[in-house]
């Protein structure tokens, strides 16, 4: 059964929820049997919000998170960000000018 983790914004910090879905916040699914960590990010997600659980969830996956149980898990495990939240808006990703 996988652990959930919910991103808190205003401590960029994850913390354990009993969540499996959120409309409104960020989402981190470890599966340790697969050693993989799922990030799910809702529209509407700023993308400096998404941006700071991203490098959190990096860092989980190089030392784990450690869990009430005392366990920690995570570690080792392989990164996957699903959603379209904090994206860049389409005119940001093309050059206002042209190259001569």
């Amino acid at each position: 059964m996988p652990i959930f983790l919910e991103f808190n914004q205003s401590t960029s910090q994850f913390f354990e929820t009993t969540r499996s879905e959120a409309t409104d916040a960020i989402l981190l699914a470890i599966d340790e049997g697969a050693k993989k960590l799922t990030m799910s990010v809702p529209s509407g997600t700023s993308m400096i919000a998404r941006r700071a659980a991203e490098r959190q969830a990096r860092g989980i996956t190089k030392t784990g998170f450690l869990c009430n149980d005392g366990g920690r898990y995570g570690r080792d495990a392989e990164l996957e960000i699903l959603g379209e939240g904090g994206q860049l808006p389409e005119r940001l990703t093309h050059s206002p000018r042209e190259v001569y």
